[in-house]
């Protein structure tokens, strides 16, 4: 979701992640993000009432679930190889732009009651559109038939997750000169090599 820098409620969620993700959750007053912001504290509080309030609100207007929905209902074209593809790069492509978000849940997730919880609802959301998919694609005969589709959805998501937190938080490039594009690709052809439907021509023969 585009953040409009021009809408007082926006200036003031974007401070309020920078300043959180920079500081932590309890070094930042709801002064100094009104401060940043350009607005009184007053208005702070018109607009989101309590520190708390401010970071849910935050967490769930800027994280990925609504941009994840409509490619979900808009861009899939039923071919795996493509559409995990597309998946996995707007996936990433969300991730890094939401990075700040991912630097709080990771600093502050054990330090703020129930901040997990609120951060972890957009990944089970995302799993349950990649469930809903995979059903979907071998529902149509597209894909072969695996019991347990959470268990595949959640090796998928850890293959991007994985990847992403390696070059973003833990200087993966060290690791490895392959570009991203790169790993992507080969990773999604692994997993699409193991997906798709058994040819029945020995069968026919």
């Amino acid at each position: 979701m585009a953040i409009n820098m021009e809408d007082t409620g926006d200036r003031i969620l974007f401070a309020a992640i920078n300043l959180i993700a920079e500081k932590g959750y309890k070094a930042v007053s709801t002064k100094e993000i009104a401060q940043e912001a350009g607005v009184s504290e007053m208005t702070l509080f018109r607009h989101f009432g309590t520190k708390r309030a401010l970071l849910e609100t935050a967490i769930d207007k800027f994280y990925y679930t609504v941009s994840m929905k409509e490619i979900f209902q808009n861009k899939i074209v039923d071919d795996l190889k493509e559409d995990l593809l597309m998946i996995s790069k707007a996936y990433h492509r969300m991730m890094k732009k939401n990075l700040n978000i991912i630097r709080i849940a990771i600093k502050e997730g054990n330090r703020v009651e129930g901040l997990f919880e609120q951060i972890n609802k957009h990944p089970r959301q995302l799993k349950e559109l990649i469930i809903e998919y995979f059903a979907n694609m071998q529902e149509k005969g597209r894909m072969k038939s695996i019991e347990n589709l959470e268990a595949l959805a959640m090796a998928y998501l850890y293959m991007l997750y994985g990847e992403f937190i390696s070059r973003n938080f833990v200087e993966g490039h060290q690791i490895t000169s392959v570009k991203e594009n790169e790993y992507m690709e080969t990773a999604v052809l692994l997993f699409v090599s193991a997906l798709e439907p058994e040819v029945l021509s020995d069968a026919i023969n």
